[in-house]
């Protein structure tokens, strides 16, 4: 990647192992806000379990992060205890809740074997919490690497990085599992024709992906 381009992703994103980077969204400058979260050996163990035994794992609901929490408790640990997982997605809802006091909390936990969204896009929300506990995490794409004119249906249905929309492909970005992203979409206040263009990447074979959404419920 080019230094322009490095300054302008580096513009955009705010990345930090320290969760408190996540309030950085509130910069006007800012598209993306990641806590470097990683990680820890019991939170990998239990990740990669869960994708084994439930392979077809898919949650859609919303609800206060009380409620979403229990949810999820009586959803995942039927079979098992999974204490670091249960730690990191009570530790999302809360901080999610905090930092945009929605009135509801839309969440979403998939696992996957192929991408969700394959194609370069924006989001019309305003903000959406991400993070990939196991396998490939999201790519996203620096304002200055990318010409908006080709997205959508523009695209014409070819390739990302020959549809015109990538400027340079080398500027690509991928988060880490682990990670803990917001991303500002079109909806965010001030926002409009700036949403962070991101896509969910490919999921090698016989390899699943353990997905988090949070959204801001009105």
């Amino acid at each position: 990647m080019s230094q322009t381009l490095e300054v302008a992703a580096a513009e955009q994103a705010r990345m930090d192992t320290r969760p408190a980077v996540l309030a950085d969204i509130y910069k006007q400058e800012v598209n993306l806000a990641v806590w470097q979260a990683g990680l820890s050996a019991p939170l990998r163990l239990e990740v990669q379990t869960l994708c084994q035994q439930h392979p077809s794992l898919k949650l859609a609901t919303s609800g206060t992060p009380d409620e979403l929490l229990e949810e999820l408790s009586e959803l995942l640990t039927k079979d098992s205890p999974r204490p670091a997982l249960m730690e990191r997605l009570q530790l999302c809802l809360s901080m999610y809740a905090d930092l945009f006091e929605p009135a509801a909390i839309g969440l979403r936990l998939d696992t996957l074997d192929r991408a969700m969204c394959p194609r370069l896009h924006v989001d019309r929300l305003a903000v959406r919490m991400v993070t990939t506990f196991c396998g490939p995490a999201t790519q996203w794409l620096p304002n200055d690497a990318a010409d908006r004119n080709w997205l959508g249906a523009a695209g014409a249905g070819q390739p990302d990085e020959t549809s015109g929309l990538m400027r340079d492909p080398t500027a690509l970005q991928t988060l880490q599992a682990g990670d803990v992203a917001l991303m500002k979409g079109e909806g965010w206040e001030g926002n409009q024709g700036l949403g962070l263009i991101h896509r969910s990447p490919a999921v090698p074979t016989a390899q699943r992906r353990l997905v988090l959404t949070l959204d801001w419920v009105s």
